[in-house]
């Protein structure tokens, strides 16, 4: 029987989606097993072990001891949250994270692979990393074909497709959202209610340097600006559009709010970009109450894809703004792949006529919109069983 877990999760401390899947984990796993200790990797201690119940382990160098110490004592070691075996962004991520399992792997049992975000790979130095670091890892398990399609050439394993485990995220009480939506000013009289999570900047190509790390350091200032002028731009034309044609209200509802990304600086700037100003900007903390919010939207557009996963498991039909091969992977799962659209098609002005569309016909018709997610949340509930009730055939090197 499992009692001590320690779970490897992604920036849970910064990205409401991230953090939208450790919760929904904990509590997958409690739900299997009550009496369970999770410890957790995290910049933000106090919030994670008064929300999520987890021993905190202070991220970085200061926390390796605890996080070796842990490992060792631990009946189950889980990878998941989060992209984590991509190089879009930095050719640094997937040495840091292939390393950084080795490591762990020296003093834990198995280590599980939980929904894992891969891909893409697109250099031969990421791939050579990710071989290393699915030798530490059994079972192996991401969140959509195209991730299965990425890795399975890289083991000998089997890859299995498990569906990002925020799909099983409770949602928290409606009366709650209504609440969060009426403080922001938002009517709630029928008015049809377009969701909006969008993000600031492109993967044109990988850098060395994380994103992050490039912003703090000076030296992205300038990448995707044009990029981006034309994208809020476009955008902001489509929301008019649909506005106009339903008096729809735009709620911006930006997941990810730290300084190199800067969701709630895009949802501004479209704003202002806006002629209509039936517009309100929603900032939540707690992936719960994010859902249950969802669940009262008419339509949610989504340059986010924990936002669209979120929607989509409240029934609420999704669009999706893909930058990455992420999005085409989860609009194929909720069987939908029309629906997703690509960020640089909203560099052209002609797209704004395709993208109120997709808008508008969710409004109209919401039925044949929504995705059906009943047989998504069973898979990932058998996994989350099979894993959080016993170490047993899981581990081939334990």
């Amino acid at each position: 029987m499992v009692s001590k877990i320690l779970i490897l999760a992604g920036d849970t401390d910064g990205n409401l989606g991230d953090l939208a899947i450790v919760t929904a984990t904990c509590a997958c796993l409690r739900r299997n097993h009550p009496d369970v200790k999770i410890s957790l990797v995290t910049s933000n201690p106090v919030r994670d072990q008064s929300r999520l119940g987890i021993s905190p382990i202070r991220r970085g160098v200061r926390g390796l001891p605890a996080l070796l110490a842990t490992a060792r004592d631990a009946d189950l070691v889980i990878c998941g949250g989060g992209g984590l075996f991509q190089d879009d962004d930095s050719l640094a991520k997937m040495p840091y994270w292939a390393l950084r399992l080795l490591l762990v792997r020296a003093f834990s049992r198995p280590i599980a692979g939980l929904s894992i975000g891969a891909g893409p790979l697109d250099h031969g130095i990421s791939r050579f990393f990710a071989r290393l670091a699915l030798r530490t890892l059994d079972p192996i398990s991401v969140r959509d074909a195209l991730a299965a399609a990425t890795l399975a050439p890289l083991t000998n394993q089997s890859v299995d497709v498990v569906p990002d485990p925020a799909f099983l995220l409770e949602p928290a009480r409606q009366e709650t959202a209504r609440q969060a939506l009426n403080d922001a000013g938002v009517p709630l009289d029928c008015t049809p209610l377009i969701g909006v999570a969008v993000r600031r900047w492109f993967h044109t190509r990988s850098n060395v340097i994380p994103h992050k790390y490039a912003v703090r350091l000076g030296l992205d200032r300038r990448r995707g600006r044009r990029e981006m002028s034309a994208f809020i731009k476009n955008v902001a034309a489509s929301l008019d559009r649909v506005a106009g044609q339903t008096g729809a209200h735009i709620v911006f509802m930006p997941t990810y709010n730290v300084g190199h990304e800067n969701d709630l600086g895009v949802s501004e700037a479209i704003g202002i970009a806006m002629e209509s100003r039936r517009h309100s900007i929603l900032m939540l903390d707690d992936p719960a109450l994010y859902k249950a919010v969802t669940g009262l939207l008419s339509v949610m557009l989504c340059g986010r894809m924990h936002p669209a996963i979120l929607a989509a498991a409240q029934g609420t039909p999704v669009v999706g703004l893909r930058y990455n091969q992420k999005f085409a992977g989860t609009f194929a799962l909720l069987d939908q792949p029309e629906r997703c659209l690509a960020m640089t098609d909203l560099l052209d002005a002609g797209s704004i006529a395709k993208l109120s569309g997709l808008l508008e016909g969710a409004i109209v018709n919401p039925a044949a919109h929504r995705a059906q997610t009943i047989e998504l949340e069973a898979t990932a509930r058998q996994f989350m069983a099979r894993i959080g009730v016993s170490t047993e055939n899981i581990g081939r090197l334990a």
